[in-house]
């Protein structure tokens, strides 16, 4: 039977998966490109459609369709397969745990993407054309931008989308749950339209995609006149797909501008980001007016280390920059920040000066230098308790930074610009970090202390071998038909855990690594080192023989390290004058240095 991973593998072919990406040449047998990895001015990225591979000979990444992914959408091994698996039109094999969970999200998804076209066709031919577009397009948003972020409309009214979604096949429980419809209150769990409404009206809906662009809720705004009370923005509530915590609003056509920038912008509303992608600006994204949290930065990660905040210049704009700018350096990110005067925002300035706004973004100051001046400014540093609060607001902020000589350095940049002694500034911070461990002394290492570097080199020796048999899966069949040979080795427990994997012969790749998210990483490693040997090797090599070089190498060090340790006991029965010990001690050393038994494996 095969797996998940073998038949979406056949159902897809590279060229056109990478194809999406980045522009394929053909050269000879293959096909070359610009890295989409690093950046380069020569292609060196090529890509074998025989061996469904690609390789690039300038930064050594490498593998299969599921790793191509992996690295383009910074995603989990699971989340690739089912990306390519949709893309392919394959139905995963249903995993019971993950099954009724997986059916739900299906059709919330599905329902999402449904109420997503209609508010479009809403806003283009229907009851929006005449008062919303005009508005978005008076803000200064071009059609491409509405176009590209789904912006859409709904009417007035208290049933135009239950009807709609009703007569295209969604369950009415689903839009509910999607947070599409509000139940009246004492229903209980009545699937009738007549007792649910719908819960965006009169508004223009900004769609919320995930990184891989699916709808997971909406964000709604009024149109100006508009006096309701609910609010000028309303969101989605929290549901099984939607999670504010978690929403980077404008990532899916964002992030690969971001791993070419390096770099990422945060601003506050959905109408920025839509402003700022309107002039070039594409790096950008939003938080969705509230401050990072460990869920947003986790996401960013996947992308860039480098960070511009853009928030208004508001109190609250203010105090979400603050927490967000500490939470990014205690992540260890780099945080630089935009300040602009009070009543302006990212909108106004793509809207009415896009060239100051870029100069803007690019002079952007480091976080700690704008919150040092602004405490300097709003604090009389003349006054005694003036500088006590303006140290304690910047002690807080420089106590987040992760890294110690960084922190160093802004203890004593900060203490300069704040006209206080370094160490009381020093000590101030250090208040703020009362969870930091002190620095640990260095332990004088024991002569009988194995060096550091053969611990590693054996490591090092074990994971070739790993990663050998997950790449070539006939080299596994036959280290798991030789295992009874191979004593110790066998019994490393990761490579104890491979040879369990699968019957006698036909293991599967594919098998082994959906059983555990965390073996993704050793797949995508197996793959590039695959390249490496086969680009090494104009004969394609001999992996069996390889590995047997790595087996009886390793096979020799366990040896000698078994050996070291009956030697230092034998010493250790010296001293505590144990005769017998040591006869026993010393019978095991003969025998285990008589042994001749390395393996020696031929094809």
């Amino acid at each position: 039977m095969y797996s998940d991973v073998d038949v979406v593998k056949s159902r897809i072919n590279i060229i056109d998966l990478v194809g999406e990406y980045v522009r394929l040449t053909k050269a000879g047998s293959r096909y070359k490109a610009c890295c989409p990895f690093h950046q380069e001015k020569t292609p060196s990225f090529i890509v074998n459609e025989d061996r469904q591979t690609y390789h690039c000979f300038g930064c050594g990444q490498g593998g299969d369709i599921f790793s191509f992914v992996m690295e383009m959408e910074n995603m989990g091994f699971r989340e690739a397969l089912e990306l390519l698996a949709d893309k392919a039109g394959v139905e995963l094999q249903k995993n019971p745990s993950r099954a009724a969970g997986g059916d739900v999200k299906k059709k919330m998804y599905d329902a999402l993407e449904k109420a997503a076209a209609f508010y479009e066709k809403q806003l283009h031919d229907g009851h929006g054309r005449d008062k919303a577009l005009p508005y978005l397009r008076e803000r200064g948003i071009p059609d491409a931008q509405i176009k590209n972020f789904r912006l859409g409309f709904v009417p007035e009214g208290w049933d135009h989308l239950a009807t709609f979604l009703q007569a295209h096949g969604v369950q009415i429980k689903t839009a509910i749950a999607a947070g599409l419809l509000i139940q009246k209150e004492g229903d209980g769990g009545t699937t009738q339209r007549t007792r649910t409404y719908d819960r965006f009206r009169n508004r223009i809906m900004f769609p919320i995609r995930d990184a891989l662009g699916r709808v997971i809720g909406f964000t709604a705004r009024i149109l100006p006149g508009d006096d309701t009370p609910a609010g000028k923005y309303i969101n989605t509530p929290e549901t099984l797909l939607y999670r504010k915590s978690t929403v980077l609003y404008g990532i899916d056509v964002a992030k690969q501008a971001i791993k070419k920038q390096d770099c990422v912008v945060i601003v506050e509303g959905n109408m920025d980001v839509i402003a700022l992608h309107g002039i070039g600006i594409e790096h950008a994204i939003a938080v969705s007016g509230t401050a990072m949290t460990e869920q947003h930065i986790a996401a960013i990660l996947r992308y860039t280390k480098n960070i511009v905040l853009f928030f208004d210049a508001d109190d609250a704009g203010m105090a979400a920059a603050r927490k967000s700018a500490m939470a990014c350096l205690h992540d260890d990110l780099h945080v630089r920040m935009v300040m602009l005067t009070e009543g302006k925002d990212a909108a106004d300035l793509a809207q009415n000066d896009a060239e100051q706004l870029r100069t803007h973004i690019a002079d952007a100051q480091h976080a700690i230098e704008v919150f040092t001046q602004l405490a300097a400014q709003t604090h009389d540093l003349t006054d005694p308790h003036g500088k006590r609060m303006a140290i304690d607001d910047v002690a807080a902020i420089v106590a987040q930074v992760a890294h110690d000589i960084e922190r160093e350095e802004w203890v004593q940049k900060c203490s300069v610009q704040l006209d206080v002694d370094e160490e009381l500034f020093r000590a101030a911070v250090h208040s703020e970090r009362p969870g930091a461990p002190p620095p640990k002394p260095i332990a004088p290492v024991a002569r009988t202390q194995k060096p550091v570097g053969e611990l590693s080199q054996i490591q090092r020796i074990f994971r070739s071998i790993i990663l050998m048999m997950i790449a070539y899966p006939h080299v596994w069949e036959h280290v798991y038909k030789n295992r009874n040979r191979y004593g110790p080795l066998v019994q490393q427990p990761n490579i104890a855990e491979l040879l369990r994997e699968g019957p006698d012969i036909g293991f599967s790749v594919g098998d082994y690594v959906q059983k555990d998210e965390r073996r993704a990483a050793l797949y995508t490693a197996a793959l590039r080192m695959q390249q490496n040997y086969e680009a090494q090797r104009e004969d394609g090599g001999s992996p069996i023989k390889d590995t047997e070089t790595y087996i009886a190498v390793a096979m020799e060090q366990l040896q000698q390290r078994k050996l070291d340790q009956l030697l230092e006991q034998v010493q250790k029965a010296e001293v505590a004058g144990d005769v017998r010990v040591k006869r026993q001690l010393l019978r095991q050393i003969t025998d285990l240095t008589q042994q001749n038994d390395l393996p020696h494996i031929t094809e």
